[in-house]
Order: structure tokens, then sequence, then C-alpha cells
């Protein structure tokens, strides 16, 4: 042991210094490697439960971010994948009635039927005669303007090519519904037309 006040070193068990003679019980010292192994032991059991929490903190973590992520995984994995669509730009469809040409009688007339199913279509076609003075008449009507017609009587016409020509073009659009381009010959007393003509219908 040593004094404290001047350092001797000392017997073990003395009570006061043989050098200064100070009181040992109050003031003696006594650095043995006792106590510091103590010390030492202390603080490294402290710095493991220290190291310890910080590892287990970090575990517990790194616990809890894997499950979030694995959970936002299974949620997106159940969600419906989303589709942009796009819509097509639809194109006209085009159906040819009559592309020909073929006779006419006297006293007679020659139809083709539109039948339309759209709600609106466009009716387009462009005609010709030859023969006797190369002339037709030509007329697009519905049912009931046909029945007429064909009765002898008047009829409401959608197209009318104002009489015999000799030539003339179709341009409308029809409603849905049943309809026919009538080429007539009735006036000719004795002369066949022959008539070259193209109809076609858009919807």
């Amino acid at each position: 042991m040593y004094c404290a006040k001047c350092g001797k070193e000392l017997p073990a068990g003395s009570v006061f210094c043989l050098q200064c003679g100070s009181n040992l019980r109050t003031t003696a010292i006594e650095p043995t490697g006792k106590a510091r192994s103590g010390m030492i032991a202390g603080l490294s059991i402290g710095a493991v439960i220290v190291l310890l929490g910080i590892v287990l903190i970090a575990g517990v973590v790194v616990v809890a971010y894997v499950y979030n992520e694995s959970s936002k995984r299974d949620v997106g994995a159940n969600q419906p994948v989303r589709r942009t669509t796009i819509n097509p730009i639809r194109q006209p469809e085009r159906v040819t009635i009559v592309d020909k040409a073929f006779p006419v009688g006297a006293h007679q007339y020659v139809y083709y039927t539109l039948p339309l199913k759209a709600d609106v279509t466009h009716v387009t076609g462009h005609f010709t005669a030859q023969g006797g003075s190369n002339d037709i008449e030509v007329s697009v009507l519905d049912q009931d303007g046909f029945t007429n017609f064909s009765n002898g009587h008047n009829a409401q016409t959608y197209y009318n090519s104002g009489g015999y020509v000799t030539t003339g073009s179709i341009d409308l659009n029809l409603r849905s519904g049943t309809y026919y381009v009538v080429f007539n010959n009735a006036r000719a007393m004795l002369t066949n037309k022959v008539v070259t003509a193209k109809i076609e219908l858009e919807f």
C-alpha cells in the first residue's frame, strides 16, 4: 500500500505513514491489480451489453424493413394489372351494290336493293346510259316509295336524276332501313338502254 500524502510505499496493515506520519485509515490508497481488473471487467461487460443492444435493434429494423417490402410486393401481386387501352380508329366499310353494265328494256325498270343496317350510311354512285337518246331516269326510294312507284303511283324519292339524263352521280346519307335504287326506262317506246353503273355503300 502507499501513503496518500507522500506516496511512500508502506507495509500492508500500517496505520500511520513511516515517512510523514499521516493517518492511513483516512488517506491511504490501495491501487491493487484486483481493483483495476474489476474496472476493466465492468467496462468490458458494459460494452458487450451496449454492442448486443445495438445489434438487436439493427436486427429488428432489418426484419421490419424486409417484412414491409414483402407486404408491398404481396399487395402489388394481388392488384389487377392496369392496361392502357388504345381506342382504334374505325375504318369505314365499303360495300358495292352494283358495278357493271346491264340492259333496261323499253317500258321496264331495273332496281337494286340497299339493305342499310348502320345508323347512317353514305350512298355514292355514278351511272351512264346508252341507246336511243342515251338517257335513263334514276331514283332512290324507301320501301313505301318503291311500293307506290311499282304500282304506277307518285312516290317520294331520296334521290332523283331530275328526269331522263345521260349520266349522273348519287351522293346521299341514309338512315337504317331498306331502300331501292331504280333505273327506269318506262318512257322509251321501243328502245332498250344499256346502263353502266357503280353504286357503293360506306358505313
